[in-house]
């Protein structure tokens, strides 16, 4: 049986959110590593292998944190829909592409984070990945704020300093490490 053209606009919207979590914890994530490492060790090799081994194992997390809250939704819902309290039940298959969505959306902000490095000196690198880091999460935080019915400005800029606050917070912890390494 064919999904009808209203269930798959709701599935595209409802893998929005894992797209959403997943750039989102992707962002600061990968910014805090970044911004972190390169202020306690002023290493470039360091940022990129410290961002790929944190950015595969935090798109890992992601995915299965994802998927095991999905699945347990769905149980949730079958369970109202039996108890005549909810209408609309995830398909196996939303379920399993919220995992892959999650995922996937945390591995292009690690790309679009670490790219800089490949050519730029460490602490152009760094400006540049938090100025695509800052904008990636407006743009993101003006979307869900403009479907969400919103101010897209105000929340994007919502987005935006939640994600500043925590690469100023991994640069602290970084500035901390340097001095005592």
């Amino acid at each position: 049986m064919k999904n009808t053209e209203k269930e798959q606009k709701f599935e595209v919207h409802y893998l929005m959110e894992s797209i959403a979590f997943g750039l989102t914890d992707g962002v600061i994530c990968f910014l805090g590593i970044i911004v972190g490492v390169a202020r306690a060790t002023s290493d470039r090799n360091l940022v990129i292998i410290a961002s790929i081994a944190g950015g595969i194992a935090d798109a890992l997390g992601n995915s299965v944190g994802f998927f095991i809250s999905q699945t347990t939704e769905r149980a949730v819902q079958i369970y109202g829909v039996e108890q005549g309290t909810e209408s609309r039940v995830h398909s196996k298959r939303e379920v399993w592409m919220s995992g892959v969505f999650s995922f996937l959306a945390t591995i292009v902000a690690l790309i679009f984070l670490i790219s800089p490095f490949t050519f730029l000196s460490i602490w152009n690198a760094t400006y540049v990945s938090f100025t695509i880091g800052t904008v990636m999460s407006f743009i993101l935080g003006s979307y869900v704020g403009k479907i969400g019915k919103e101010n897209p400005y105000k929340s994007g800029l919502k987005y935006a300093i939640i994600t500043v606050a925590g690469a100023l917070i991994a640069y602290i912890v970084g500035e901390i490490l340097n001095i005592i390494f």
